[in-house]
């Protein structure tokens, strides 16, 4: 049951981070990076969600490499 509500809560905010980076980043925020932040660790998730509002798409595809 635990492991169940952490994946969900993680899927949340995943979505909740591709969201505002839509909204923010536009067309720049391709399908191929979108899939990126979903595969992407909990550090990285962990960073991307601190720095939704400064981080460039330049910075993102860094992170994502």
């Amino acid at each position: 049951m635990e492991k169940g509500k952490r994946e969900g809560e993680r899927k949340c905010k995943i979505e909740c981070a591709i969201r505002i980076l839509s909204k923010r980043l536009g067309k720049q925020l391709t399908e191929e990076i979108k899939e990126k932040i979903r595969k992407a660790n909990e550090k990285t998730l962990d960073y991307i969600g601190d720095n939704l509002l400064e981080i460039t798409i330049e910075e993102l595809k860094e992170l994502l490499k």
